[in-house]
This record gives structure tokens, sequence and C-alpha cells, in this order.
């Protein structure tokens, strides 16, 4: 019987703390192929990785961050300077904006796509051949696994099929900095099949390039059943919940602002705003906060960073009223799913995906520019329970039939078999 192999490549898990949602997914991948390898692009030596049941390779992530890194990043841009297509994207870049921006990441590019083609090659040398080589984000090192796959097509090489999951930031080419990805067009035309994981993503991809409508498909990110609804609050403050990296893009001076706003408008309301994550602008948060809210009838809980473990059991004993997010780019928050399959009701900017987890019936779609009172009357709708019982009851059940873990991923693994079945 023919074993199936999978190269499963992440930005860092299992090593960091980003990427949580990979787990649920991990369990089901186990029963989908007979071997699964962990290569994470990334990983900090000095701290301990999650535990996982399989192979994590940390070749490639030493070559690119370990002790011989500068020499290993100018030989492999060396290389992919005369082995990949590029010249037509430097013209592009030089008639544009933002053009020294734009040339360093094509030049991150083309070394990263060159390092991770030298590492394919390192593990064939050693006999180890992949039949799914699946990326969990679009990313440079696709480039390379393409070349090395058209350069190895001879003899008795077997041909590895190539896909990739597509969230947001790294779909939505012209939300990066410079408005350019390296190498886009050669990547998203190369892979096998694309896996978005909203119908937005995927409506995007086809708008892009009509002509491989059949390589994009619709794959739902999704999280296991808790076992449990969290508790609707019962005492008199109204009990706000987000859950994100504290970082520019989530936005989260919107909250501080918007609680501001409730507290002005109803001199009787009391808050209590608890946020999961940290991150760069940690302090800087804690300081709008002092600086907004201090001494008002509001309290604010950061949580700091918490595992997936851990902010279920907290669901399980917390009460709230309502998770929001209000970031300015997502694919589908991972964070909305978790909070939905414990019955919590969800305010979410329409960005993204955003719209096909957060609708009229389980919560409130605001606009993506919506100001601080805005999103506060979107709030304090949720401060009338009898009205919010209802929406509870519709946030467990949307996650039921769109978000279930088991039953995604299942179909996911599937999916995934059918993508090398067609080559």
């Amino acid at each position: 019987m023919k074993t199936n192999n999978l190269l499963m490549v992440t930005t860092g898990y299992p090593y960091g703390q980003g990427e949580s949602f990979v787990a649920a997914e991990l369990a089901y991948m186990g029963q989908t192929f007979d071997t699964v390898t962990l290569v994470p692009c990334f990983f900090t030596p000095d701290k301990p990785p999650r535990d996982v049941a399989y192979a994590v390779d940390l070749a490639y992530a030493r070559a690119r961050w370990g002790g011989g890194r500068v020499f290993h990043v100018i030989k492999s841009f060396v290389e992919g300077l005369w082995r990949y297509q590029w010249l037509g994207e430097a013209g592009y870049i030089l008639r544009h904006a933002h053009r020294l921006e734009n040339l360093k990441e094509l030049a991150r590019t083309l070394y990263r796509a060159r390092l991770f083609e030298r590492f394919l090659e390192q593990q064939q040398a050693a006999g180890k051949h992949y039949d799914l080589v699946y990326f969990y984000w679009i990313v440079p090192e696709i480039a390379g696994a393409l070349s090395f796959r058209q350069r190895s097509q001879v003899g008795e090489i077997h041909r590895s099929t190539i896909v990739a999951r597509a969230h947001g930031g790294d779909l939505y080419e012209e939300r990066r900095p410079g408005g350019y990805a390296g190498l886009t067009d050669v990547i998203t035309t190369g892979l096998d099949a694309v896996f978005c994981i909203s119908e937005h993503g995927k409506g995007y991809l086809i708008r892009k390039y009509p002509s491989l409508v059949q390589r994009f498909h619709l794959a739902r990110l999704g999280v296991d059943d808790p076992g449990f609804v969290s508790p609707q609050p019962e005492d008199d403050a109204l009990s706000i919940l987000s859950c994100s990296f504290m970082v520019p893009g989530k936005r989260l001076h919107l909250i501080i602002d918007a609680i501001a706003v409730l507290l002005t408008q109803n001199p009787d309301l009391s808050i209590r705003w608890t946020h999961i994550g940290d991150g760069e602008l940690f302090q800087q948060l804690q300081a709008q906060v002092a600086r907004v809210l201090d001494g008002r009838r509001v309290e604010v809980i950061f949580k700091g960073y918490m595992q997936q473990s851990d902010v279920v059991a907290f669901y399980r004993e917390s009460a709230f009223d309502v998770i929001i997010n209000v970031s300015d780019c997502e694919g589908i928050p991972v964070s909305l799913m978790e909070a939905s399959s414990a019955g919590i009701p969800m305010i979410a900017t329409d960005v993204g995906g955003s719209g096909e987890i957060v609708n009229a019936d389980n919560g409130v779609l605001i606009h993506e520019d919506a100001d601080a009172s805005t999103i506060a009357a979107a709030l304090l709708k949720f401060y009338d329970r009898r009205l919010a019982a209802a929406y509870r009851v519709r946030a467990l059940a949307y996650w039921q039939t769109h978000f279930n873990a088991q039953t995604n991923y299942g179909q996911f693994g599937q999916a995934l078999h059918r993508s090398m079945e067609h080559l």
C-alpha cells in the first residue's frame, strides 16, 4: 500500500505563540496522512516548542536564522538572481511608488525561495520524499518548492503536489506596506491548489486569475467543540471580550475610545473589558487606558498571552456579553470561531472574511471605518441580556454549521488527497 507523506510548512509552529489554530488541524492531518513532518520557517532556540506528535525538521530555519545566516542569505540571494524570473517584477517596482521598500521585498523573496529550494535538495539527497508539500501560508518559499519540483522531474523522481492555504495578510497584496509581494504571479500560477479560508479570499483570487478558477477552493478553518456554553453575565457590568495580538492592525485603541463614549453617554453603566493577547503595543495601550479611562466606571483586565487550551478553560469559567474585533484586515478571525463555539455573540469590522462569521443573527457587523460612537452603540446592544440570549443561541448554531473543526478538517483532508489524485 502506498505511503502518503506530508511536509507542512508553517511560520513558526510548533515554536512561538502564533498559529495556535494549527494544532486542531494537525489532529486531523495525522488521521489523513501516514507521516507528517513540520517545517517551521522560524524558531527560537532557547524556548521549547509546544508538544506535537509529529516530526519537526529545523534544517531550513537553522539555515535562515542560525550562526551562518549571513553566508546562507547572500549565497541564496545570488543564486536566486539567476534561478528565478524577476526582471519583470523589478521593472514594475521601479515604475511605481515605494521602490526601495519593494526592492527589499523582492530581494527577501529571492533568497527565501532559493534557501528553501536548497533545503528540498538536501531532503532529496537524504532519501526523503514527500507526496504533498503544504504551505500553511502563501510565502516566498513556495517559489523555491516549485522550482525544485520543475528541476527534479527526471528519471524516477516522483512529482510532489504543492498546495497552500490563503488567509488574509498573506493573500491581499495591496494591503502590504508597499502594495507588493514578491513573485506573486509565479507562486499563484504554479500551485496545484490554493485553499482559501474565506469566500472573500477565493473571490479575490478568481478576480486576479480568472483562468485558474478550478485551482481555488474554499477550506474554512475550525475549532473543536469545547463541550460547554459560556455563561451569560449576571452582574450589572457590561462584560466585553477581545482576543488578539497587540499590534497596529488590530486597532485596539478603538475599543478604548468606544468604552469612553459608552461611559459618557450612559452615566449609570459600568464596564468590564478583558483582553487576551500581548504584543508590541502593550505599554502604549496601557498608557491610553490610564489616560482615557482612569477613575471611571470600568475595569480593564489585560490577560496577556494564553495558550488555546487555557483560553477555552477561561471561557468555561468566565462570563462575557460579547466579543469584539475591530481589525483593519482579516481572513476569518479564529478568536471569533472560538468565542462562537462557546455561544458568545460577536462584533466585527466588515473586512476580509469577517462577514462570513458575523452577521445580524449572531452579532453585529460594522463598517471597517466605524468610529467610536458606532462601535459603542454595537457594544451597548448586548447589555439587553434578554435580547442577547437569542444571539448566543444563534452564535453557537452558526459555529456548528460553519466552523466545526471535526467537519471542516475532515473535509479538508479529503480535499488534499483529491489534489494529489488530479495531477
